[in-house]
């Protein structure tokens, strides 16, 4: 297959891999993905995942590739919590929950960040459409607070959350939200209901 045939096809897609290519073109040799990289046609990005030189990069795209490289996921935690204005200042890398073991990928696009969690906990995401090639996961608000505390037991304070900077005005919402108390039901988890109630104190102090 001839790269500007490929890439006249694969350009809608943000990033791809070798079983991408393959559903272009199913005889593709990875001889030939290897000449590609070595002429620079495209560019390593990280999991066994590529992009053409030029793609552009914003938050959407990021997000898109979080999902990605690193399945099942979607976006939660630091990430999340940004993308809702929960806490004022701007995120390093990328963010996510996963059911598979904690990890972390480094690219040429940043930092992407996975933490583990069990199967039956994987719910409370949205899917956000950008365009009918980029779509991503990312956590309801309701889940993000409850991931974020479930993975986070040294918050244990009204001090601690005062040290996170999280929006209190935001959050006030959340002490009525009949989705934030079925979520957390769902967790079913007792040291994550006492980091829940100093969560109140803090928002209510």
């Amino acid at each position: 297959m001839r790269f500007r045939t490929f890439e006249n096809q694969i350009t809608p897609m943000p990033i791809f891999n070798l079983n991408d290519i393959r559903k272009i073109d199913v005889t593709f040799k990875r001889q030939q993905l290897n000449y590609w990289l070595k002429q620079k046609y495209i560019n390593k990005l990280t999991a066994g995942y590529y992009f053409l030189p030029g793609q552009t990069i914003n938050e959407s795209i990021l997000y898109f590739t979080a999902n990605h490289i690193y399945e099942p996921s979607y976006i939660s935690l630091e990430t999340a919590l940004a993308y809702y204005q929960i806490i004022p200042e701007l995120v390093f890398g990328v963010t996510s929950i996963s059911t598979r073991k904690t990890k972390t990928f480094h690219s040429e696009w940043g930092r992407f960040a996975y933490r583990s969690i069990s199967n039956r906990l994987m719910f409370g995401y949205q899917i956000i459409v950008i365009s009918p090639n980029v779509k991503f996961k990312i956590a309801k608000l309701e889940k993000v607070i409850l991931d974020y505390l479930y993975l986070n037991s040294h918050i244990q304070s009204s001090d601690d959350f005062s040290g996170l900077r999280w929006n209190r005005t935001l959050l006030m919402a959340m002490q009525e939200n009949s989705t934030f108390h079925e979520y957390q039901t769902a967790f079913n988890n007792q040291s994550l209901n006492k980091r829940i109630l100093k969560l109140w104190e803090y928002i209510n102090a």
